[in-house]
């Protein structure tokens, strides 16, 4: 499979300008730097895929309905996220997934797992990808008993599910789910073959959490970056995970968008995106 054709787009990259120290504040010598800005550049649709990594339902569904009478806290665990997910899921991703979509910019379901291998979209790229590689024989096996006191430390104990509670039913939104052209991947090893056979060299991420699985899980940032890739983030288009410090400002997000763009890549404006990506289809 060879690489598409490019079709061009042009679009704010956003990034952020970490010089020049001011050596004069001292401790402050951040005070120095130029912070956020932004410049209109093309992007190659040939060279770039959007991924919607682990997008959750949460909240979207009956059983998992937000506040205290879910009927499935087991679903819910000590997550804080809901309500960002759901208006995420809901309104800003399914206009940006049918814009690249109309577009022909590779769109990408990143996974925890494949659920259903039959599904057309995931056979087909799980054919594509092949077999596992070999495991590495120098990863050491992490300690069972200590990774779960590790949990239980930070998170708590889970909550159990309840009797007679209802079963889920995925709720995504219809834009959000795999159909045509779609990728279906759950391993960074399978990400990369797919990518490499599409000559896509730009991967550009949205879903939860900007600051978790979107750097951390197979798939994210760390992973494709040291296969080579340049990796952004879309804000508008991912959530990141607050704590009790951070919950009122949303700080984490901000401070996920200053790493990502130091890191890994750029910044996309989900509406500017969106945006370019319609005129962009109507050039087809």
């Amino acid at each position: 499979m060879g690489e598409k054709a490019g079709r061009i787009i042009k679009v704010p990259w956003h990034f952020y300008q970490h010089y020049p120290a001011d050596f004069a504040a001292w401790s402050r010598a951040a005070r120095g730097f130029r912070g956020w800005t932004s410049e209109v550049r093309e992007l190659d649709l040939g060279k770039t895929a959007l991924l919607l990594m682990h997008l959750p339902d949460a909240g979207l569904t009956p059983d998992t309905e937000w506040g205290p009478d879910c009927k499935r806290p087991d679903l819910l665990g000590t997550v804080e996220w809901v309500p960002r997910t759901m208006e995420l899921c809901r309104h800003r991703l399914p206009l940006l997934v049918t814009a690249a979509r109309a577009a022909g910019l590779q769109v990408v379901h990143v996974l925890g797992r494949i659920p259903d291998p039959k599904e057309p979209c995931a056979a087909r790229s799980l054919a594509e990808a092949g077999a596992r590689p070999a495991p590495d024989p120098g990863t050491l096996k992490a300690d069972a008993e200590v990774s779960a006191r590790h949990r239980r430390d930070v998170f708590g104990d889970m909550p159990s599910r309840p009797p007679n509670s209802p079963e889920h039913v995925p709720g995504l939104p219809a834009e959000l789910r795999p159909t045509g052209d779609d990728l279906v991947v759950a391993e960074s090893w399978q990400l990369h073959r797919l990518m490499k056979n599409r000559g896509i060299t730009h991967l550009l991420y949205t879903g939860w959490a900007l600051n978790w699985c979107l750097w951390f899980s197979p798939c994210g940032m760390c992973d494709m970056q040291s296969k080579g890739y340049l990796c952004s983030a879309v804000r508008g288009g991912c959530v990141a995970i607050e704590n009790r410090e951070s919950a009122d400002t949303e700080a984490n997000l901000e401070y996920a968008c200053w790493k990502t763009t130091t890191m890994f890549g750029y910044i996309f404006d989900l509406h500017e995106l969106t945006s370019a990506l319609r005129k962009g289809a109507g050039g087809r």
